[in-house]
């Protein structure tokens, strides 16, 4: 379950785009690419205990708007999945 809405607003709910739910099944590798309309790679990370995107791009608050997301996890008894969706920025 990967949510589809975030709200990068400071108010400590939704602040960070990152799968919990699907973290939370014995990851053994991960890494999640965020691109813009323009299919710009704007995020990217492997850490399964980060933040995940606060809505920046080199520190520049991004526009309100549908990002695509591209996810591969490696679980561990070693099946991989991949998701690739849209994430909808709000402020």
């Amino acid at each position: 379950n990967i949510p589809n809405v975030f709200t990068p607003n400071g108010d400590g709910n939704s602040d960070y785009f990152l799968p919990r739910q699907l973290l939370s099944r014995n990851v053994s590798r991960f890494s999640m690419d965020i691109y813009n309309r323009w299919g710009q790679q704007i995020f990217e990370t492997i850490a399964t205990d980060g933040r995940g995107w606060d809505g920046r791009y080199n520190g520049e608050l991004q526009p309100v708007g549908v990002y695509v997301y591209t996810i591969q996890v490696t679980f561990g008894n070693g099946i991989t999945e991949n998701y690739t969706g849209n994430i909808t920025l709000l402020r």
